[in-house]
């Protein structure tokens, strides 16, 4: 296995020679090929509430943003939204996303949770990406299904995240992480990409960062400034960069499951899927929250307003033949009666691409 330290990961990402660039993404692939093989799976998210009480500089749903047309779904909305995405569209895992809205209390969540996981049909691992809650509802919300997190700690740099977080620092996330990951969850997290005042030997230790939590899923993407935030004039993030970042990350952490962000796909649209997925990339993340809802979820500009986020069974067929196409396969559990499980989703469900009738069932 190739071996990469903080150095040579450094003079990569600062390199801006175009044939470093290839034979970097082209390693990342090899590596990819030799370590979780050929599955790219299709998770799907549903962002439920855009209510937030968090002052986080970068995000268009904070809190004191009094511009933004607020909604909550109701926890049968959210049931049915989830429930329809697995037994209709095919999906085994979900995130159920949203701003830190108190209104979701502990009780609420674990009938959410119940309820997809009671129906039989619907067989499917259940994240949650609900902010900074306590260990014991965490520990709760896991007794009654959840089984895993989506929680970014967006810099190993603890000046820049808590001018990011006035409210917070760093150490309370990584706490909040390592007890996600005592309770049992599987945890997905990683950082923001081309934020105002982040350095290359910070984002260098992002990777290794990710490395020792021992995350199962390496969640980043680029900084898009949104109106309305004190970062509303910056410059968004770098597109090569967080390609770089991604095949860096497969050198260094390589059985990582690494999803080819909605940001990213928003700066770069459909040539950056196939750069990503071809340099270390191996899972996408379609929104499946209700049209009614969606633009409003609005923690950058137009997020969700991008054809190829937004979920349809003829997206989910244009992606599948961008997968084939390169020469992988959809996970095996997608569309089938498979069951999938917390080993299943550290890399074992990566054999069979499912058809289009399969899709459909």
């Amino acid at each position: 296995m190739y071996k990469v330290n903080e150095i040579s990961a450094k003079r990569l990402l600062e390199s801006d020679d175009p044939e470093e660039l290839k034979g970097l993404l082209k390693l990342a692939d090899a590596v990819r090929e030799e370590t979780v093989r050929q599955q790219v799976c299709i998770h799907g998210i549903i962002e439920f509430s855009n209510h937030c009480q968090s002052l986080c500089a970068y995000c268009g749903i904070r809190g004191p943003n009094k511009t933004l047309q607020r909604y909550q779904m109701s926890p049968e909305e959210i049931r049915d939204t989830a429930l329809t995405a697995v037994k209709v569209s095919g999906y085994k895992m979900l995130v159920l996303q949203s701003g830190e809205d108190p209104w979701y209390d502990t009780d609420r969540l674990i009938w959410i949770i119940r309820k997809i996981k009671s129906d039989q049909a619907a067989k499917c691992l259940v994240f949650l990406s609900i902010g900074n809650r306590d260990y014991e509802t965490y520990e709760t919300l896991y007794r009654a299904g959840a089984r895993g997190v989506l929680f970014r700690f967006e810099t190993s740099d603890p000046d820049l995240y808590k001018k990011l977080h006035p409210d917070c620092n760093l150490e309370e996330r990584l706490e909040h992480l390592r007890y996600m990951k005592e309770i049992g969850y599987l945890t997905a997290s990683g950082p923001l990409i081309g934020l105002p005042g982040q350095t290359i030997d910070s984002l260098v230790q992002d990777i290794f960062f990710m490395r020792d939590l021992g995350l199962a899923m390496a969640s980043m993407g680029p900084f898009i400034p949104a109106p309305n935030t004190p970062l509303a004039g910056e410059k968004p993030g770098d597109i090569k960069t967080v390609i770089k970042m991604i095949a860096l990350t497969r050198l260094i952490y390589p059985h990582v499951r690494i999803p080819i962000t909605t940001a990213l796909e928003k700066l770069g649209g459909m040539a950056v899927r196939r750069t990503a997925l071809t340099g270390g990339a191996n899972a996408f993340m379609l929104n499946l929250t209700p049209a009614q809802y969606r633009e409003n979820y609005d923690i950058y500009p137009g997020k969700n307003l991008v054809k190829t986020h937004i979920h349809s069974l003829e997206t989910v067929e244009e992606l599948t033949k961008l997968i084939s196409s390169c020469g992988r396969r959809v996970c095996k559990g997608w569309g089938t009666d498979f069951t999938l499980t917390k080993e299943d989703f550290n890399g074992s469900c990566n054999t069979g691409l499912t058809s289009s009738r399969e899709m459909r069932q």
